[in-house]
């Protein structure tokens, strides 16, 4: 069954996500391991790590799929060499802190280009995922996220994530993140049924759809092609209700994860997940 969730807080102790995730209806659930907009690296002592899994246990997450999302600092292609050096020190390190804490997948954007080229830009990520794990081997999967294509956003298309994934030298550590608003955004017409259908079709090709584990369900203030990101609730946006029921309906995604990332706080995502679960069923 598609499970269903969004994106918790850590907020005073990265244990409560649990019960925030809980209070809401989530099955499954993404947090930032650190804040995301610093870099100043977190480091949790042993006690919050097993404090962490014992909850997962005990409030019965143990076998459901756990999601980290990278800091947006982290750059894989940024053309300023310290940049760059400083976003592959704090993805090892985010790595490092996903293992430790027991996370099934952590969730990256590629990375943005600059002043170079689109070229550069996709070999220099490969690069630097290489990089990063001949320093450390995880056992967290690494999905790359689609986006939405703004200013030189690398992953709007899905030949661009094939393409990096051609070039890194350990792709069993490797899978995809599909976030329903980005790829909308970039051109993708998941709110019909055949671009659906062609979405699905070319995924499959490039990756596999066993290789897309993580959604990320977010409808869209703007329209087909705008290239811009900008999540709505679901069925409040230019996807609609349809898209979303066709996802979680869907019979090759019945061992994914969805994610929700929209405005509106902890009553919205409560009142998506709701709608999200019965949808699931037929109703």
């Amino acid at each position: 069954m598609f499970q269903i969730g969004c994106h918790v807080s850590i907020a005073d102790h990265i244990a409560k996500s649990f019960e925030r995730a809980r209070s809401v209806g989530a099955e499954v659930f993404q947090i930032f391991t650190q804040n995301q907009r610093q870099w100043k690296a977190v480091r949790y002592s042993s006690e919050q790590s097993d404090e962490f899994r014992s909850v997962r246990q005990a409030l019965g997450f143990i076998d459901k799929p756990l999601v980290s999302h990278a800091s947006y600092l982290i750059n894989l292609c940024a053309w300023e060499d310290e940049k760059l050096q400083r976003s592959r020190t704090a993805f090892i390190q985010e790595l490092k802190r996903c293992d430790q804490l027991g996370l099934n997948y952590l969730v990256i954007h590629p990375g943005s280009y600059g002043e170079n080229d689109e070229t550069w830009g996709m070999e220099t990520i490969a690069d630097s995922l290489n990089h990063c794990l001949d320093e450390y081997v995880p056992r967290v999967k690494i999905l790359l996220e689609t986006t939405a294509g703004q200013g030189t956003n690398l992953g709007y298309k899905l030949d661009q994530l094939r393409y990096i994934l051609t070039l890194v030298t350990h792709p069993q550590h490797f899978g995809i993140c599909v976030d329903t608003c980005h790829v909308f955004a970039a051109g993708y017409d998941l709110a019909s049924t055949q671009g659906w259908r062609d979405f699905l079709a070319q995924a499959d090709d490039f990756f596999g759809l066993d290789h897309i584990p993580v959604w990320h369900l977010n409808d869209s203030l703007h329209p087909l092609g705008s290239r811009k990101d900008r999540h709505a609730p679901i069925g409040e946006g230019y996807l609609g209700a349809d898209t979303f029921k066709r996802i979680v309906r869907e019979a090759r995604l019945q061992e994914a994860a969805g994610i929700l990332e929209i405005p509106g706080g902890m009553e919205k995502f409560a009142e998506n997940i709701a709608a999200l679960k019965k949808w699931r069923i037929g109703d």
